[in-house]
């Protein structure tokens, strides 16, 4: 029984020194630490960089470099802090010095003692990496273009559009660097699709803008698109037709010598049809160039408010005498 007793005196015993020896260990870690942390070193860090006072009616034309490497001397401390949160520093732009053209530059060492004082003294900056910052610098540029609408519309049978779909606005302005600006020539609309219709359209539909470019602004961000929709019928006309370029002296006999014209027309529009806004050809020389025996109709004039046309027969038998 004294024995059982003995080995478990022993074993508390063993327990309580290991854990002193643990705490031991612990508390010499966090001396050693504290010794070390409280030395100085010399290190680099990385800095957001945000840019500010840009020479009077300039602008950046490209984004510059976002990061800064700073090469800082302090207390081990102060380096944990700067690793495990990055820092922001502002570089001033006023004093940037022209390279040519749109390149602007300012040298790493100027920036020493602005970097300087936006940071504790105890921090001491030796060195910005890379030695040399370049910008674009230009105007900023305000511009209309034109708007295209990238629309895709499904009408229910019979259903058509009567007319042109009109844009309001037609013309957007667009500001921002000029190097931007100057490669935009229009903007479209978002791809939109539209099914069954069979009603006037009016719809807002908002632009493309640039992808990741907020230095470009617009002066809307949407469009309204708006069409007339009716109900078309299919009309017909017997009408004669004309040819041209034929010969002097030549006399030309056609089989037949009308053509039926089919087409398409709103309703509202039917009563407005005139068999004198239509002109049909046939061009002899075609023909003949062509090596063809027969002569090929074609619709050369027509009323803008009729679609879908279409004329049989599509080909003109004929006979030619001198």
């Amino acid at each position: 029984m004294s024995s059982k007793k003995n080995k478990r005196t022993n074993t508390l015993k063993n327990g309580r020194r290991s854990k002193m020896l643990l705490v031991f260990l612990g508390i010499s870690f966090l001396f050693w630490m504290l010794i070390k942390l409280s030395k100085e070193y010399t290190d680099v860090v990385q800095f957001n960089v945000n840019y500010s006072n840009l020479p009077e009616g300039k602008m950046l034309q490209k984004t510059p470099k976002k990061y800064l490497d700073i090469t800082v001397k302090t207390h081990g401390f102060n380096l944990i802090k700067y690793h495990l949160n990055k820092r922001d520093v502002n570089v001033d732009l006023h004093t940037v010095k022209r390279k040519k053209g749109l390149i602007y530059y300012q040298l790493a060492n100027e920036l020493l003692p602005q970097i300087q004082q936006q940071v504790t003294s105890d921090v001491e900056v030796l060195l910005v990496q890379p030695d040399s910052l370049y910008y674009h610098l230009g105007i900023s540029k305000t511009k209309k273009v034109l708007v295209v609408t990238d629309i895709n519309i499904q009408y229910q049978s019979g259903y058509n559009l009567l007319g042109d779909l009109k844009v309001e606005p037609n013309f957007v302005s667009i500001s921002g660097p000029e190097v931007i600006i100057d490669s935009i020539t229009s903007i479209r609309t978002e791809a939109t699709t539209l099914t069954n219709v069979n009603s006037s359209i009016e719809e807002k539909i908002s632009i493309v803008t640039l992808e990741g470019n907020s230095r470009v602004s617009y002066s809307v961000d949407e469009v309204m698109v708006t069409g007339v929709v009716e109900k078309f019928t299919e009309a017909k006309l017997k009408l004669p037709f004309t040819i041209k370029n034929l010969p002097q002296n030549y006399n030309i006999t056609t089989f037949p010598d009308q053509v039926e014209v089919i087409f398409k027309v709103g309703l509202s529009d039917y009563n407005k049809i005139n068999k004198n806004d239509f002109k049909i050809n046939c061009d002899y020389r075609r023909t003949v160039k062509d090596g063809l025996t027969y002569l090929i109709p074609e619709v050369v004039s027509k009323p803008s408010i009729i679609s879908e046309i279409k004329i049989v027969p599509n080909q003109i038998e004929y006979l030619i005498k001198e």
